[in-house]
């Protein structure tokens, strides 16, 4: 009886063990494909990645292939004509001087080449990249304050700022993009762009007091150019945060790591 007791004693610890040892290889079992299937995620997230940022590269540079195709074109053929009519007006002027009228063509033809030169030599990243993206948002609230229908500001404390040459491309896109709506749908009369740096980070700021819009209402519908300004962030890691209210303007702000 003893025995038999002792024996189903052992049965049942063995069993036991088993059990535990069951459950044990089961939970290593488990807990190695959970560590496989989260490194397969991982792996698959960082090829992910790693695709997205060459597709940006390879996005980034056909786009500044077109933009130097077009702006050689622009130099050398419409640049070419322009120059030479130049060559034809000031020998008129000479034939007639005195002549005001020949004068006022002649330095509206001066300043129309210098735009065009500006023009065509606004689309080389290398010059942005060189000049720097406070003096590319200086120029373009310059140009956009020649039109005699705006005023512009603006306010940095920088004197310098490095960013990554494809981060600065799409920046200054995005800032051509904003002024762009500013133009065609604010009906404001002034701009204020300011730039500031807190830690690692770059605030750019750009407000105008025109009509606004609710993005909170049922008939709002983002446009092209807000839709490409959230993607173009998106595709250099910025942050996009657009305020708007009727009558009150409209104040589209970027943060973004100017090297990461």
């Amino acid at each position: 009886m003893q025995a038999s007791k002792e024996a189903l004693l052992i049965a049942i610890l063995t069993g036991s063990l088993f059990m535990i040892l069951f459950g044990f290889i089961s939970f290593l079992v488990i807990l190695n494909f959970m560590r496989r299937k989260r490194k397969i995620l991982t792996t698959q997230k960082e090829r992910e990645i790693q695709f997205q940022q060459e597709l940006v590269q390879a996005q980034l540079e056909m786009q500044e292939h077109t933009f130097k195709t077009i702006s050689q074109e622009i130099h050398d053929n419409v640049g070419q004509i322009l120059s030479i009519i130049k060559v034809n007006l000031n020998i008129l002027t000479f034939e007639h001087a005195g002549n005001q009228k020949l004068e006022d063509v002649k330095t509206m033809l001066s300043d129309a080449i210098k735009e065009l030169r500006d023009l065509s030599a606004g689309y080389y990243a290398d010059r942005l990249v060189e000049e720097g993206f406070l003096v590319a948002i200086q120029h373009q609230l310059l140009q956009l304050a020649k039109t005699g229908l705006f005023k512009t500001s603006f306010q940095t404390k920088l004197e310098t700022l490095s960013i990554d040459k494809n981060k600065v491309i799409f920046l200054h896109r995005m800032v051509q993009e904003i002024l762009h709506n500013v133009v065609k749908h604010s009906e404001a009369d002034l701009v204020v762009a300011s730039i500031s740096k807190t830690n690692d980070e770059i605030h750019v700021s750009l407000s105008d007091n025109g009509k606004g819009f609710d993005t909170q209402s049922e008939s709002f519908k983002a446009g092209i150019g807000l839709s490409s300004i959230r993607q173009r962030a998106s595709m250099i890691g910025a942050q996009v945060d657009i305020t708007s209210k009727i009558g009150s303007g409209t104040i589209v702000k970027l943060a973004f790591r100017p090297n990461d």
